[in-house]
C-alpha cells in the first residue's frame, strides 16, 4: 500500500521563493512566465496556497530546476542537498592524503 505524503505548502513555497532569487528573477517576472497573476505568486511563495502540478511544472521550467528542487523536503530542507551532503572538505582530504603519503614513506 502506498504511503500518504502530506504536502506542507508553506515549505514548498519558501524553496521556490529560495530557488527564484537564486536565479536572480523576481517575483513579477516569475509571475508573467508561468501565466499567473502576482498575488498568486505571491500565495504560493507564502505557502497561502498550493500549486497544481501543471503550475510546479512550469515554475521547474521557468526556473530551470526539477520540481523536486521545491517538492523534495526531505532532499532539499535545511539548505543541504543530500548528493552533496557527505562531501569531504577540501582541507580534510589534504590532510588524509598527507597521512597516507608519510606512511607509505615508511614501507
Amino acid at each position: 500500500m502506498q504511503e500518504e505524503i502530506n504536502i506542507n505548502c508553506k515549505k514548498i513555497g519558501e524553496r521556490i521563493r529560495k530557488l527564484r532569487i537564486q536565479k536572480g528573477i523576481s517575483q513579477i517576472e516569475l509571475a508573467k512566465a508561468i501565466e499567473v497573476s502576482q498575488t498568486h505568486m505571491s500565495n504560493i511563495e507564502k505557502g497561502n496556497t498550493g500549486i497544481s502540478l501543471w503550475t510546479a511544472v512550469k515554475i521547474s521550467r521557468a526556473l530551470d530546476c526539477s520540481i523536486d528542487s521545491f517538492a523534495d523536503e526531505e532532499r532539499y530542507d535545511n539548505g543541504k542537498d543530500k548528493a552533496t551532503e557527505n562531501k569531504i572538505d577540501l582541507e580534510d582530504l589534504i590532510e588524509a592524503l598527507r597521512l597516507v603519503s608519510w606512511k607509505n614513506k615508511d614501507k
